[in-house]
């Protein structure tokens, strides 16, 4: 297996799992927005929106990635991504100052969601960096590291 794919295979599967997670939140609230909506929206809605938008960045990363052909687009999608988010919160409105309460507060959870992206986003193109762990290494890299280790040691 080459380092790039098992980087974009790893990569996928993060997504999936953050997916997963989010998907798994958005049901668990939906039943408890079913049971008492008035309760709820009180004190839950805003991690309901969270997850709903977190969920949907997360399937458009995916998706992207999962078409990507080579590490390099890879990283550089996660860049843009980066540069994105960042870019949103730095030059952005922090308030959207709407005549909609409810607008003003998604604006604000909007923004908060993007500082955890960026978060996330940083940590996945740091495992986009790791090396391709040893038992799963053909025996060409294993081979590899032998003959650099012992010229090492002869110097």
């Amino acid at each position: 297996m080459e380092q790039g794919n098992w980087n974009v295979d790893e990569m996928l599967h993060w997504l999936d799992m953050k997916i997963n997670r989010e998907d798994r939140d958005i049901r668990e609230q939906s039943k408890k927005m079913n049971g008492n909506f008035l309760h709820f929206f009180e004190w839950n809605a805003e991690s309901l929106y969270k997850s709903h938008f977190m969920s949907g960045c997360y399937k458009i990363l995916r998706q992207a990635v999962d078409g990507a052909k080579d590490m390099d687009t890879v990283r550089n999608i996660v860049e843009d991504n980066i540069a994105y988010c960042e870019s949103k919160l730095l030059n952005g409105q922090v308030d959207c100052n709407s005549s909609s309460r409810t607008t003003n507060v998604a604006h604000f959870l909007k923004l908060e969601c993007m500082q955890q992206l960026v978060r996330d986003y940083r940590n996945s193109r740091i495992s986009l960096r790791k090396r391709l762990p040893k038992r799963i290494c053909n025996r060409r890299l294993i081979k590899q590291k032998r003959r650099e280790k012992s010229r090492l040691k002869e110097r």
